[in-house]
């Protein structure tokens, strides 16, 4: 089987959306999947991003057929990378197609644009119950980075409102601000 590895264009979504429904329910989502017309609003989105640069949304092809996708940024990394890095937020190949160098196409593409960003570390995001998954990214020299958590904003906002009052003053000391209230008020 010959892999191709391209850039997903707007004239590809319709064929690479089934694979992001795949991707969707593959990392343990526990709402079901979103309505079509959202992921599709989602994955225009993503095609939009890319053409800014800084953002790919690939796509592993076999012919005329997408056979696993992977959406990958440039990231800072934060304080705990030693420079900036490539990241992967998404790398799904269909599963009537793993085992046959799907992924590893894929991986090979995103380690390419690391390597003309001029980028040394490539950072993945894997779903906690995906061993198998795991053990794929172990088996490339990926090892345990930090533990990530997420949150809607609504969900933190709600929870904020309960505790005492915060006012966020704007600061001309080029941090963006300054919190007025106490730290306890704060939950530190």
């Amino acid at each position: 089987m010959d892999i191709a590895v391209a850039d997903v264009t707007m004239d590809h979504l319709d064929q690479v959306a089934p694979l992001w429904e795949q991707a969707w329910r593959a990392a343990g989502r526990r709402r079901s999947s979103p309505p079509l017309a959202l992921s599709m609003d989602r994955l225009r989105r993503r095609v939009e991003l890319a053409a800014g640069g800084g953002y790919r949304f690939l796509a592993a092809w076999d012919g005329d057929s997408p056979v696993g996708i992977a959406t990958v940024s440039l990231t800072d990394g934060g304080p705990m990378m030693d420079a900036p890095g490539v990241h992967v937020h998404v790398l799904h190949v269909a599963e009537e197609h793993r085992n046959r160098r799907v992924g590893t196409a894929l991986l090979s593409a995103v380690t390419d644009w690391a390597a003309q960003l001029g980028s040394d570390q490539v950072v993945v995001d894997v779903p906690p119950a995906s061993r198998d998954v795991m053990r794929w990214y172990a088996k490339w020299g990926f090892g345990p980075y930090l533990n990530r958590r997420v949150a809607t904003t609504t969900a933190i906002r709600r929870r904020l409102a309960g505790r005492s009052q915060l006012r966020v003053l704007a600061g001309g000391n080029g941090r963006g601000g300054s919190v007025s209230g106490s730290r306890r008020a704060a939950g530190r």
